[in-house]
């Protein structure tokens, strides 16, 4: 099993096949390659690599078995968002007038699979 994470601000396509192809020269036949990441707002764009992360790991040849939500919050709290931040920063008080910023409250758990031994070269 290969775990790794990208962060979506350095994960260009680039980025991504080079991990996709590491992982499916290094896994085994049955091995699982899990790849943690979320999206970001990057000056007013919503940058999710969860597509990107996808096609990398089937043009390696990798099967995409699951995408799982891993939630930040607890399941118990209605509606789902995250708890307050205990501090009061008075520095924030004057940004009280605008629009909140996005919180996160999930991350994306992208799970692969290795059909081939590229060792041997033999598929199941």
């Amino acid at each position: 099993m290969i775990i790794t994470s990208l962060d979506p601000r350095a994960s260009g396509d680039a980025v991504t096949d080079l991990v996709a192809l590491h992982a499916a020269r290094r896994l085994r036949t049955g091995d699982t390659l899990a790849v943690l990441t979320h999206s970001h707002q990057h000056d007013g764009v919503l940058v999710d690599p969860t597509g990107s992360i996808v096609a990398a790991g089937q043009n390696a040849d990798l099967l995409y078995l699951q995408h799982l939500v891993v939630l930040h919050t607890p399941l118990h709290r209605h509606p789902l968002t995250p708890p307050e931040p205990t501090s009061t920063d008075t520095a924030t008080a004057p940004r009280a007038r605008w629009v909140a910023p996005h919180r996160r409250i999930h991350c994306d758990l992208l799970v692969f699979a290795q059909p081939t031994d590229h060792a041997n070269g033999t598929h199941p």
